[in-house]
């Protein structure tokens, strides 16, 4: 005698109820154990699918000497850019608290990072302005797929030339009342240069990641990256004049960076790592 169960998607006391009995008295175990089986399935499903998050925060501070920003020496369209008495801007570091502007700290990761569904969103475009002869801001954090935005608002002509390492590098004039549009397929692994190849001074980096835990430190040296998955995760720290930072001092201890690199466990609502001193012998020129 050959029989089988009813099809059914799930097992529930109702399904119980149906295979149980008479006609297949052995079977009222199995389907305990089912149930019992797609309850723990649901829940567990419910705990991988739900994220906890945390905000990450610090400020990087510059030991030694504070360097002077030193004016620029312009050399095209003097009438137009030779008014703004532009700085050299490569290293800038707070006089009254020592904090060290334009530190990029960015989460890196090999494997695919959640993103906080406030974050997903990333159909904004970022801007990145021709204004004063210079590039404003210097540092753009941007996402795979996001459209940079390049616009002129000087009399005078831009460039951009972009140079990219996994993508299409390109360059580029920048119209005046039209924005240049480009995206970026892949992530990058670290900044990349952004030049006008006109004014030979303006400087600025994007920052492409495929997420959106990137963050830039302020005029005080403060950086904050909201809504960070909890976990374990690398995170880098790199400034333009001295590449990835060698190493960071936290409280008493100074870590030796492998590439810029701090592994942090971001397991609270709030990870605040307060003051991180730079040796200022890592930001010299000649090193």
């Amino acid at each position: 005698m050959s029989w089988s169960l009813p099809p059914v998607r799930s097992f529930n006391s109702s399904t119980c109820k149906l295979v149980s009995g008479a006609q297949f008295p052995n079977i009222r175990w199995v389907c305990r154990l089912a149930c019992a089986f797609t309850l723990a399935s649901a829940f567990s499903g419910n705990s991988a699918s739900s994220e906890d998050w945390s905000s990450l925060q610090g400020r990087i501070v510059y030991s030694g000497a504070i360097p002077d920003q030193a004016p620029l020496v312009i050399t095209r369209d003097e009438e137009v850019c030779g008014e703004f008495g532009l700085l050299d801007e490569t290293l800038i570091v707070n006089r009254q608290n020592r904090g060290l502007q334009n530190v990029v700290v960015w989460l890196s990761s090999k494997t695919e990072v959640p993103v906080h569904p406030s974050l997903a969103d990333a159909s904004k475009p970022v801007q990145l302005d021709n204004n004063g002869c210079r590039f404003l801001p210097r540092i753009v954090p941007i996402r795979t797929g996001q459209v940079l935005q390049c616009t002129n608002a000087d009399p005078v002509s831009h460039n951009v030339a972009v140079y990219a390492r996994r993508n299409q590098p390109f360059s580029i004039i920048v119209p005046q009342g039209e924005p240049l549009e480009r995206t970026f397929r892949r992530e990058e692994l670290k900044p990349i240069r952004v030049d006008c190849s006109i004014h030979a001074w303006m400087r600025a980096y994007l920052v492409v990641a495929e997420h959106p835990y990137a963050a830039v430190t302020d005029k005080n040296g403060r950086f904050s990256i909201k809504n960070v998955p909890q976990g374990k995760w690398q995170f880098r720290f790199w400034h333009e004049t001295s590449d990835y930072l060698k190493t960071l001092t936290h409280g008493t201890e100074t870590m030796e960076l492998t590439r810029g690199t701090w592994e942090l466990d971001v397991n609270n609502d709030k990870l605040e790592l307060g003051d991180l001193t730079v040796d200022d012998k890592q930001f010299l020129t000649d090193q």
